[in-house]
């Protein structure tokens, strides 16, 4: 009986000891929209921890909604199969916000986002 009060008390002072603040982190995130303000509904939402490295913006997509990884814009697509590079003209690093696709650079559509 001892042993297993014993036993008992060391798996739960375990669990306690290891037990502790989970950290939380916003999941990768480039949600595409039909509008300019990335108001109204999602054209495409791209949103998942596993989200890939490299997303090719739609052609009917006029601004997209990122958050949780620095993303660089860039003027080439990747043949709209998300994860294979991004080709063109490396723009720069987009803001964590709403980002015009058509007007973010002058003269230049954000056709593809890499992180």
């Amino acid at each position: 009986m001892q042993f297993f009060t014993l036993a008992t008390l060391l798996v739960a002072g375990s669990a306690t000891a290891l037990a502790g603040p989970l950290e939380t982190r916003t999941n990768p995130k480039a949600n595409e929209y039909g509008s300019p303000d990335c108001s109204g509904p999602i054209n495409f939402g791209h949103a998942s921890a596993f989200l890939p490295d490299t997303i090719s913006m739609d052609t009917s997509s006029h601004s997209v909604y990122l958050a949780g990884a620095t993303w660089h814009a860039w003027t080439g697509g990747n043949g709209n199969t998300n994860g294979d590079p991004c080709s063109g003209d490396d723009l720069g690093a987009l803001p964590g916000e709403c980002n015009n696709l058509d007007t973010a650079f002058q003269g230049e559509r954000i056709a593809c986002l890499s992180r």
